[in-house]
């Protein structure tokens, strides 16, 4: 492989690890992911730093968490200063292209791409595709797809839309949707490329993101009634903080209390058709790599920013601001790397997505900026393992998270509850032992190991050292000495 290889970074949006094949999933349909594992390097347990597209997204783009890029929710961008992965592959000659959607906003999107094809969200409450970007619309209006896109928009607008709870089929053509579209657009750029330069390539699938509205033939694709209702469908949310309860309320603008079982079947059902059309997608860019030969010298990473409740616990989507959730079924994710070269392997050691940002800039023999956070797999992909975690970290705005392999801590700032799940016997975060006197100690031991987390993390970016610019991570590392006698 060149010194300089090619990158495919393909990222889908609100994909379960468990909705994959190559993570055991029997039912859906993931060919092209599950080959893409085959040849490469599988991360069994990867974990998103946050619910939310916008801020894992900037999560993924700068190897750093959201409290310190800025980037805390789906409506705040990460700082000017933040240097993305886009920005860093165009400093040292990448062709960097952007594809699909992006929610990186105006000011990162554009430093951080020599050229983008955007299709923006689906916005499942909007009820026009005006609401599209201009790049997709006017190739929807060309092709005669606009009839399609407003159709499929005005569903937004009717009682069954919402009593459906986002599910329908999708009047857009299968080759016209957003996925399939983006799909087309990276297959272009691979067959536009040149020797002459190395190129980065952001593909971001819109999709399984709701609303559950795939098109044929994938709507049709898996039967309804041999969807894998989860067993805390019905469990009680007793004993748990209240935000959980005041979502399935009407958090998403419905009351998940009045979902059921073939409601949900319905929504999974659709979930899974636009699973397995990403799939086709990773299937097209990845045929296209070898149709031009470059397989040998393209790094292809394949991942998802974060997951999806799915029934879990009666509710569908995911957490937002209001109402932070950080089940594992909104943080596990898949996580794919194939290298030109490498042995194909699974680990099943503890990763976070801020992994996968210093990874790529090894891959491509880049210096990793002392201010990234995460720590490269490049190890993992050539016989050795990553980096050794006990515990994985996310969070919600003020809401912070540890999960270990057993035990996981959920703190609540300034509130007297909060969530302790013991994931050996209860591993679908049913039974919140925080309050048990019994399990006291343990709480309090993993909130010390939490607070010296957020310590750890913290990373100063506006000062000026004149240490050299990773003195913040000199100083945060050294143990404290003993006050001299």
């Amino acid at each position: 492989m060149a010194s300089q290889p090619n990158i495919i970074f393909i990222l889908a949006d609100q994909l379960r690890a468990d909705c994959v094949g190559c993570y055991g999933n029997n039912i859906i349909r993931t060919p092209h992911i599950d080959a893409l594992a085959a040849s490469g390097s599988r991360f069994s347990q990867t974990f998103a730093q946050h619910p939310q597209c916008a801020p894992s997204r900037a999560v993924l783009m700068t190897g750093r968490y959201p409290h310190e890029n800025g980037s805390i929710s789906n409506h705040t961008a990460m700082a000017s200063n933040e240097q993305t992965l886009g920005e860093t592959f165009r400093a040292a000659g990448y062709r960097s292209i952007g594809l699909g959607k992006l929610h990186l906003f105006d000011e990162k999107e554009q430093s951080s791409f020599d050229e983008t094809q955007l299709t923006g969200g689906q916005q499942s409450d909007a009820t026009s595709p005006d609401v599209l970007h201009e790049d997709y619309k006017s190739w929807l209006k060309r092709h005669g797809h606009w009839p399609a896109a407003q159709a499929a928009y005005a569903i937004h607008a009717t009682d069954e839309y919402w009593q459906a709870f986002q599910a329908n089929t999708n009047p857009i053509p299968a080759e016209a949707f957003f996925d399939s579209w983006v799909g087309d657009r990276a297959v272009e750029a691979i067959e536009q490329q040149t020797p002459d330069q190395p190129f980065f390539m952001f593909v971001g699938l819109p999709n399984p993101h709701t609303p559950f509205d795939c098109p044929e033939p994938y709507a049709s694709m898996y039967d309804p009634v041999d969807m894998p209702v989860p067993e805390t469908f019905g469990a009680s949310l007793d004993g748990k903080p209240p935000q959980h309860a005041a979502f399935r309320r009407g958090g998403r603008q419905v009351n998940y209390e009045n979902l059921d079982e073939p409601r949900l079947r319905q929504a999974m059902a659709y979930y899974y058709g636009a699973v397995t059309l990403v799939d086709d997608q990773v299937g097209k860019i990845v045929a296209a790599v070898e149709r031009q030969g470059m397989q040998s010298n393209t790094v292809i990473a394949f991942c998802s920013d974060h997951g999806e409740l799915l029934g879990h616990l009666g509710m569908l989507t995911k957490s937002i601001d209001k109402y932070p959730m950080l089940y594992d079924v909104g943080l596990h994710v898949p996580l794919i790397v194939s290298k030109p070269g490498e042995d194909p392997a699974v680990h099943d050691d503890l990763v976070e997505l801020l992994d996968l940002c210093p990874t790529l800039l090894e891959c491509a023999n880049l210096p990793v900026a002392p201010e990234i956070q995460g720590h490269s797999l490049e190890p993992a992909l050539t016989g050795g393992k990553p980096h050794h975690r006990d515990y994985v970290f996310s969070e919600s705005g003020g809401v912070k998270m540890l999960r270990g392999r057993r035990w996981k801590l959920v703190h609540y700032p300034s509130q007297p509850y909060g969530e302790l799940y013991d994931l050996q016997t209860d591993p679908g975060e049913v039974d919140n032992l925080y309050d048990l006197p019994e399990h006291r100690d343990r709480r309090q031991e993993m909130t010390r190991i939490l607070l010296d987390r957020l310590i750890h993390t913290e990373a100063a970016r506006h000062g000026v050292s004149l240490r050299g610019p990773a003195f913040w991570r000199t100083q945060r590392a050294l143990p404290f000495e003993d006050a001299p006698k």
